[in-house]
């Protein structure tokens, strides 16, 4: 009977908090990286649980190993974009028998 009960958090508050999206919080849950306390209608997180997630979970950033490091990473090569429709395929290889031919 002598323990206290911490106030619990809703997933917004909680959100606010640590500066993040509450969807990112939700995701965390279901990941099960972030302990939270469900009832219908409402999932409640306490603060020891979100400080531990923060602990665990926390990446900060690292320093610039050169003054060009931004410039890289910005103009690098990239990691997605559209690709290529197989329309432009197709031109390219119309084009070339097209080429050919003459």
């Amino acid at each position: 009977m002598g323990e206290v009960m911490l106030p619990l958090l809703t997933i917004r508050r909680a959100a606010i908090i640590v500066d993040c999206h509450p969807e990112t919080l939700r995701r965390a849950i279901r990941a099960g990286k972030l302990a939270a306390y469900r009832r219908p209608g409402s999932t409640r997180i306490s603060e020891t649980d979100l400080k531990a997630y923060l602990d665990t979970y926390h990446c900060p950033a690292t320093e610039m190993t050169s003054r060009t490091w931004n410039y890289v990473a910005a103009n690098g090569p990239s990691s997605g974009g559209k690709k290529g429709s197989a329309t432009d395929s197709r031109l390219a290889l119309r084009m070339r028998n097209a080429l050919d031919k003459h």
